[in-house]
Formats: C-alpha cells, structure tokens, sequence
C-alpha cells in the first residue's frame, strides 16, 4: 500500500475567496482535521490545534499556488 493512502486527511483552505470558513472550521473541529487556512493578509482563525493560519505574500494566485505545492491524496 502507498504512503499517501495512509496520510492523514487535510484541508487546505484559500482563505481570500472562501465564503464558507465558519462551516470549514465546525467540520474540522468536529473531526479533528487538520486545516491549513491560507491567506494574503492577516485573518482571524480559531484558536484550535488543528486549525493554522498561513500568510503568504500579496499577489495574484500566490494562496493558490501553497495549495497547490502541498496538495496530495487525500487533500480537500
């Protein structure tokens, strides 16, 4: 069997264009998943182990793309 199949499920979130973060981080507290929340600026997270925030550089698509570095089986 293939590591990646036995990688545990993330989420990775592109913070600037989710209308839906309050719902994402229900589901993940609920499940104990571990969501990476990615974003341009500063944003408020959820002070939870399992939920971090990343700030990236400004710029078109730069969230976009630290997602799609470490996107992997098992993603969402």
């Amino acid at each position: 069997m293939d590591s990646a199949a036995l990688a545990p499920i993330e989420i990775l979130v592109d913070a600037d264009a989710c209308p839906v973060k309050a719902e994402i981080y229900k589901v993940a507290q609920r499940h104990g998943v571990k969501t990476f929340v990615v974003a341009n600026s500063f944003i408020n997270v959820p002070r939870e182990p399992d939920i971090e925030r990343v700030v990236v550089a400004a710029g078109p698509d730069v969230a976009d793309d630290w997602i799609a570095e470490r996107a992997r089986r098992g993603a969402v």
